[in-house]
């Protein structure tokens, strides 16, 4: 596959070739000089130049020079040929060539073009060992000037207009480095620029969160996650696209093409052409084995630049948990299970606080994205020789005002984010199922009941739950008994909100709908589910006295603690959401 190129190199390396072959047509000119003339000390008009050689060796080394570019930004991208090496054997083959045909006393018209035959293999050769390189090192499908190759770039000639037709922006990509990716104007780069556009629209149309396509010889794989369940679309691409998008995609994150084992990463944007939103960045990951290669999409979008104000907090929550974030000192503990939007509650209480007058300091395993005017530390165990405490230490060292550590991974990391919560502000996140299993975990792992009770300011935990589509949500009259099981009076509740079934998604025909908005799914975007326990006075006597944990619960709940499924149950009352999806959130399944 070929790959887009830095113009200014090429063309600076085309121009001093230029140059040099300037040089050439001098001796080119004189030698044209009729003996009997110069003898005569009086030359004819045009006598010491002889036009048409001229013509002919700038005819002949024009299609040199475009190769030589062509050469100096394939191999730019190959990186497994030498640049310096090709682009040497390249231009230099034809140099000697040209010295071969220009200085040579040719005589005659018969010689010279005898000469331009000797230039011509010299050249011809230095530029096939090229191309016989290259095309050994990439796909088939991605090799050049064979007559596969040939015969597309013949067929775009007449086709020119069909061609253009064909390459379709529908998503607008940026590469690695920021810079936008036009449409290809090769006719060999079409297939591929079509199925990369294929799944970046579809993707992004569907609001995707993370894709994951795995590709084999015979077979493709391609799974979303949208609003937080998996759904496959192994329809949308056959395996020969499905390899062809994976090395563009690749191609335009500036990865290596030709590695499909070891692990890559790196960053795109794209956005929908025609779209009201912006640029999406979007996270690019490689992996693979011996039998398939595998991508990884992870789109980062509005969602996950939130502030406390969005993430879902009920008002009274919302009312009780602004005055702590403001607190300058203190241990806030942000719980949940996997995947339930823990990283994104610890930013958005990060951006609580002004960045520019704090020193605001994260150390993560997986940063989501990068954070403006914070410092992210990143821990990867296979990279670093100490542990994640050892790390924290480090971090800490550093005088920073708040600290987001990302994982209560193991005694020691609880033990120093408590010691430094005296004197610093530390969110801490925290696998759990509820906040009182979060705080007993805390209190576990630390080893210091009064160390907690002096420093933990507040404990939240969250799920996630998809809001229902406003557009097709189908109102109805809730059950009785239902009702009465969640503690709500029948006689105040007038109706609840549910997504359409399957045989209301059909039109007045009986043909089936979908509904523009939210695809047919029936949801549209999430939100957040929280239960959050502030820490008065009387919490934190249960916690210095070692109590259990219905204690504590009791506590707090003295305290004004909303257990989640009353948030929920809330939602449901306020048409967010429905309550099988309630129900399937807090039951786990």
């Amino acid at each position: 596959m070929h790959r887009n190129f830095d113009p200014e190199v090429s063309w600076n390396r085309s121009a001093l070739t230029a140059a040099a072959v300037g040089l050439w047509l001098v001796p080119a000119a004189v030698g044209a000089v009729p003996a009997a003339t110069a003898q005569a000390g009086s030359p004819t008009f045009g006598g010491y130049i002889s036009y048409w050689r001229v013509l002919g060796v700038l005819v002949a080394i024009v299609p040199w020079l475009l190769f030589c570019q062509w050469v100096d930004k394939d191999a730019l991208f190959l990186r497994r040929v030498k640049r310096e090496l090709w682009n040497g054997v390249v231009l230099g083959g034809g140099v000697v060539g040209l010295a071969l045909w220009i200085l040579m006393p040719w005589q005659g018209p018969w010689l010279f073009w005898a000469g331009f035959g000797l230039w011509f293999l010299v050249t011809a050769g230095s530029c096939g060992a090229y191309v016989a390189v290259r095309n050994g090192m990439v796909d088939s499908s991605s090799r050049v000037f064979t007559p596969r190759h040939i015969k597309a770039w013949l067929g775009s000639l007449t086709r020119k207009k069909e061609q253009k037709m064909d390459a379709v922006e529908r998503v607008r990509v940026n590469d690695h480095r920021g810079k936008r990716v036009p449409p290809p104007t090769d006719p060999t780069q079409t297939d591929a620029f079509e199925a990369a556009q294929v799944l970046l629209f579809d993707a992004l149309w569907r609001r995707a969160t993370d894709v994951e396509l795995i590709c084999s010889a015979t077979a493709a794989r391609l799974a979303y996650s949208i609003d937080g369940l998996v759904q496959a679309r192994n329809d949308l691409l056959t395996p020969e696209a499905a390899r062809a998008a994976i090395d563009f995609i690749k191609t335009v994150a500036g990865l290596d093409v030709q590695e499909r084992r070891k692990p890559q990463q790196a960053n795109i944007g794209a956005a929908i052409t025609g779209g009201s939103g912006g640029t999406t960045e979007i996270e690019v990951r490689t992996s693979g084995t011996t039998q398939h290669e595998k991508l990884a999409l992870r789109i980062v979008g509005a969602q996950n630049r939130l502030r406390i104000a969005d993430l879902g907090l009920h008002a009274r929550q919302l009312e009780r948990l602004e005055p702590v974030l403001k607190e300058p000192t203190g241990l806030i503990l942000v719980a949940g299970p996997r995947a339930s939007g823990v990283t994104t509650t610890l930013y958005a209480a990060l951006r609580s606080h002004d960045a520019f007058m704090q020193n605001l300091l994260t150390i993560e395993q997986s940063p989501l994205m990068d954070l403006e005017n914070i410092t992210q530390y990143t821990y990867d165990s296979t990279k670093h020789e100490g542990s994640y405490a050892r790390q924290l230490q480090t971090v800490l060292r550093r005088e920073p005002d708040v600290v987001m550590v990302s994982d209560c991974l193991d005694r020691e990391t609880a033990h120093l984010a408590v010691s430094a919560a005296r004197s610093k502000k530390i969110y801490m996140g925290c696998v759990a199922k509820d906040s009182l299993d979060a705080l007993k975990r805390l209190v576990s792992l630390a080893g210091d009941t009064d160390g907690v009770a002096d420093t933990i300011l507040a404990v939240t935990c969250q799920r996630l739950i998809r809001k229902l589509c406003i557009a097709c949500r189908v109102a109805y009259k809730p059950d009785a008994e239902l009702l009465k099981k969640v503690n709500l009076p029948a006689e105040k509740i007038d109706v609840f909100y549910r997504p359409p079934r399957p045989e209301e998604q059909v039109d007045e025909k009986g043909r089936p709908k979908v509904c523009p908005n939210c695809q047919g799914s029936g949801y549209f975007g999430r939100t957040g589910l929280f239960e959050v326990m502030i820490t008065d006075a009387g919490v934190r006597e249960q916690i210095r006295n070692g109590q259990p944990v219905e204690a504590i619960r009791a506590a707090a709940r003295k305290a004004g603690m909303l257990y989640m499924q009353e948030i929920g149950v809330q939602r449901v009352i306020e048409g967010v959401t429905s309550m099988n999806e309630v129900l399937r959130v807090i039951r786990g399944e």
